[in-house]
């Protein structure tokens, strides 16, 4: 049995779907804003290290049984307003220990974070890496804030991160 290493993005919502043309050439294709989100999703998995991004409608609609953890605010290219995204951990009810330490540690970051408090963002993403050493969000935020120490965002700055690529 071999080993399916993969990515994706997931985001809810309406797109159009089918065969698009006219008699000359046709195909089958998907259109919309929420096609374009989960395009940008699976990209930004090499952003964050994560595997599954999830949108914040997507969340809503799967309900409590599914374990997620908010990721971050994010812009993505070609839209203006923030979404925000998840990564799906597990079933809620088979969450390790450390898988619910560093969500509930990461949660602290994003807060603090979003209020620029950098030291007390690393401190908490630090514990979120204590509890899961491998953590790419963690990691990538980490990495992130010492960008922002030295090219602080602006006054009004909301905590949405723009992902262009």
């Amino acid at each position: 049995m071999e080993n399916c290493d993969l990515r994706i993005g997931v985001a809810t919502g309406e797109a159009l779907v089918g065969s698009i043309g006219s008699e000359i050439m046709m195909s089958y294709t998907l259109m919309g804003d929420v096609v374009n989100l989960a395009s940008r999703l699976e990209g930004a998995n090499k952003l964050y290290g994560t595997r599954n991004p999830v949108s914040e409608r997507t969340v809503t609609a799967t309900g409590a049984a599914v374990a997620y953890r908010e990721i971050d605010r994010v812009v993505v290219a070609g839209q203006t307003r923030s979404e925000v995204i998840f990564e799906i951990l597990w079933r809620e009810d088979e969450l390790t220990s450390q898988q619910q330490m560093s969500r509930d540690r990461y949660l602290e970051g994003l807060i603090a974070y979003r209020a620029q408090r950098w030291d007390d963002a690393i401190r908490a993403f630090d514990a979120s890496l204590a509890a899961m050493p491998d953590d790419g969000p963690s990691k990538a935020l980490i990495e992130r804030i010492e960008r922002l120490r030295v090219n602080p965002p602006s006054l009004n700055w909301d905590g949405s991160w723009h992902i262009e690529k």
